[in-house]
């Protein structure tokens, strides 16, 4: 079908529900429709999935509440970051800004990430990299709704934790040693500084605890600054790989289990790849890369730190036609139903990612991202993405 044919319907529903639904409803859920639309143009949807998708989400959100004030300058969208009674009025702003720059969302992206006294950049790693989602769609499809709607959930959901520990001084001193994430990861599973932490359970809701423990974020500090970012081009597959082994290979044997937490961290490395072509080399793209990372670390603590078993993904041996056209060929035979798996936002941006991600390092990572699609699909009994941590495979 092609992205041509259903853009018109991608950009009429993704203004209707950007003038109607609030991106942050009254529970604190995500407004998932803008993702899920872009997801399904990705996969070259028809325009009735499209429709589909909208129709079955659209009656479960509010509209929008108006702001108890204005967002005017610089100064007052730096006072009121994290203050979620005014998304509207940041999505405003955001909205007469890029006018301003001419509807060139990538230049109203710039200038609002690297800039002020608390940059947004910090803001895209806040709910589990969702703004780092909508960036990255933005960029690829081109959308000004798309870009101002992550600087809007960048700055509302914004967590000054999250920004003291990656603006930390520690970071601007060379690392003891450099090390790839896979050892970091390891080195992670086994600190004794992370024990008892997470005093409620597993759950990015939790995530506080960590940011609020002196002792455990000078913990977290250290391991993101040990991250090697000499040679971004290596390290990126090692960050695809890894994302890959944490969703797939985490659960019991003979027990597939997949993870919805786990998950945004696929999601994460294909958006910081999109993002970073349009970053000048220099520290602006390792400020993003560490953010990353950082999510990386936060969410293997949060979910109790699950023992990673890469056996139970790459020991899948992949048959005949167990290749992307016959993962694509499932989604555009069974996909046009929207139901079970296919009506599922999470499942379907994991596969889109993970095609994504296999399409630029599969051939340096022994296929990982393969084997992901098809044990996530078909390859295993399908299990929908869950909201609560693999349980039984933790330390």
């Amino acid at each position: 079908m092609g992205q041509q044919v259903s853009r018109p319907v991608f950009d009429s529903k993704l203004t209707k529900s950007h003038v109607e639904h609030a991106l942050i409803q009254q529970d604190g859920r995500h407004n998932d429709i803008p993702t899920v639309l872009a997801t399904l143009l990705f996969l070259d949807a028809s325009p009735e999935m499209l429709k589909h998708a909208y129709r079955s989400r659209k009656d479960n959100l509010h509209t929008w509440t108006p702001s108890p004030g204005s967002i005017t300058d610089e100064a007052t969208k730096t006072a009121l970051l994290g203050d979620k009674r005014f998304q509207r009025a940041f999505m405003t702003y955001f909205s007469l800004l890029n006018n301003q720059y001419n509807s060139n969302s990538t230049a109203l992206a710039l200038s609002q990430l690297f800039s002020g006294p608390k940059p947004l950049v910090y803001g895209l790693f806040s709910s589990l990299g969702l703004p780092l989602t909508f960036l990255s769609d933005g960029i690829e499809l081109r959308s000004a709704i798309l870009v101002a709607q992550s600087l809007t959930i960048s700055a509302v959901d914004w967590q000054n934790g999250i920004f003291e520990l990656l603006t930390s001084s520690q970071l601007a001193r060379p690392a003891s040693e450099l090390l790839g994430p896979e050892e970091l990861l390891r080195r992670v599973a086994y600190d004794g500084r992370f024990s008892g932490v997470m005093k409620g359970g597993a759950g990015w809701g939790g995530v506080g605890q960590v940011l609020g423990n002196g002792g455990v974020r000078g913990a977290v500090v250290e391991y993101i600054q040990q991250l090697d970012c000499r040679n971004l081009s290596l390290l990126l597959p090692q960050l695809a790989s890894l994302s890959v082994l944490l969703l797939t290979a985490t659960h019991k044997p003979a027990t597939p289990a997949f993870d919805f937490y786990l998950a945004h961290l696929v999601t994460a490395v294909n958006s910081l790849r999109v993002i970073l072509s349009i970053l000048d080399q220099g520290t602006h793209r390792i400020v993003v890369v560490r953010g990353v990372w950082l999510l990386f670390v936060l969410v293997y603590i949060t979910q109790l730190r699950p023992v990673v078993d890469p056996e139970l993904l790459m020991g899948i041996e992949l048959q005949e036609g167990h290749d992307w056209q016959g993962v694509y060929e499932m989604f555009c035979t069974e996909g046009a139903t929207g139901q079970g798996r296919w009506g599922n936002g999470p499942f379907l941006r994991v596969m889109r990612t993970l095609f994504e991600l296999g399409r630029e390092y599969d051939g340096e990572n022994g296929g990982v991202c393969l084997r992901g699609a098809w044990k996530m699909g078909w390859g295993v009994e399908y299990q929908t993405l869950r909201g609560e941590g693999v349980r039984g495979a933790v330390r």
